[in-house]
């Protein structure tokens, strides 16, 4: 995906349009639903819930923290969940995200890559948004990754990746490009002991109609 530049006056009124309503955490379903599992990796923020055909308000999956020099977490700015979860998944395959400065406040820490882990509904469809990465550039340029929601279907007892957020990759010449990423895939397991190779999972823009009383 293309990363824009804008000025900063643009970037404090999309964050400050984006942060109106507080967001809920995520609530797993019941142990004896149907349920997948899923890792989110991401440098900005995911959310996601059970879709139903309309957009409500999604719940908070994970939500990267400001770290400072001393590698301490600014309480300010914290990451979600604090304590990455951990549960009975296959082994990661994405790389890892950079750390980036903020586009505002930017002497407060950089942004730094959180994964956690989840059990998620199966056999129904759900919808992931992300979104939210603004990193300081020059002067008044940021670069940013535009909010993206994506509706797919996880099946009974597999394990997904959702790898969301803003990635630098290397270009011809010894140069890097950033780049937005935001991808899904289901974890299959190899012979060698800790890999995995994703399959690419099938996923659908939801409706634009909200659900009613949202």
């Amino acid at each position: 995906m293309d990363v824009g530049k804008y000025t900063l006056v643009a970037a404090l009124g999309m964050l400050g349009a984006c942060s109106v309503k507080p967001v809920a955490p995520y609530s797993e379903p019941p142990l004896g639903a149907p349920l997948a599992q899923l890792r989110v990796i991401t440098n900005g923020e995911v959310r996601g819930d059970a879709y139903a055909g309309c957009q409500g308000d999604s719940r908070r999956l994970a939500k990267a923290g400001r770290f400072l020099s001393d590698h301490q977490p600014n309480v300010n700015d914290p990451q979600f969940p604090q304590v990455p979860r951990q549960i009975d998944m296959l082994p990661r395959f994405a790389p890892k995200l950079p750390s980036y400065v903020g586009a505002i406040r930017m002497g407060e820490g950089a942004y730094n890559e959180i994964a956690t882990e989840y059990r998620v509904p199966a056999g129904r469809p759900f919808l992931l948004e992300g979104g939210g990465v603004a990193a300081g550039g020059y002067g008044s340029t940021y670069r940013s990754c535009p909010e993206v929601k994506k509706v797919v279907l996880f099946e009974p007892g597999k394990s997904y990746e959702a790898f969301v957020g803003l990635n630098y990759v290397p270009v011809a010449g010894g140069e890097v490009q950033a780049l937005c990423a935001f991808a899904v895939y289901q974890l299959l397991p190899l012979s060698k002991p800790g890999a995995t190779l994703p399959l690419a999972v099938q996923s659908r823009p939801p409706a634009e109609r909200r659900c009613p009383g949202q």
